[in-house]
């Protein structure tokens, strides 16, 4: 699921050696690692100038998704039911908007506890978060609904 969760955000987020503004205008670098102190972000330990190599920035997303995979561990419960597909959609929609932001979709999470992988991809689908990132959350939706890994990578 590590492997796949690291394909996946690479694909979405890019790998960036040197800082960048994302999308939301935040100074962020490597593979959507948030560094704007303005929003609570800081260069990981070790780094002091730029570029940054491929390698540094594999290990500071390895560290980012260890982050989320243990958080979401502990506020899912049923987390070791799900399928590595579908626990790589989850650490998608956490590493891009936050646990705190994925825990919001109550209803969803609801869905996805009980299986229901389908109403769980609909309800994706009609959140603020599809309309900001279309692309990235039709591709999650149909990897949620279907368990095929194609759609991650």
């Amino acid at each position: 699921m590590i492997d796949l969760a690291i394909k996946h955000l690479i694909k979405e987020e890019g790998l960036k050696l040197i800082p960048y503004t994302c999308s939301g205008g935040w100074w962020t670098i490597g593979v959507g690692h948030l560094i704007d102190s303005r929003k609570g972000g800081r260069l990981p330990p070790g780094i002091h100038s730029f570029p940054i190599s491929e390698q540094q920035a594999r290990q500071i997303l390895g560290d980012d998704i260890h982050k989320v995979h243990t958080d979401l561990v502990m506020s899912l419960p049923y987390w070791y039911q799900l399928s590595k597909v579908r626990q790589a959609c989850l650490i998608s929609m956490a590493f891009q908007m936050g646990v705190s932001g994925l825990m919001g979709f109550k209803n969803t999470l609801k869905m996805v506890e009980e299986g229901n992988y389908v109403g769980a991809a609909t309800n994706m689908l009609r959140s603020k978060w599809s309309r900001q990132t279309p692309g990235r959350a039709n591709r999650i939706a149909n990897a949620m609904a279907t368990d095929r890994e194609s759609y991650l990578v």
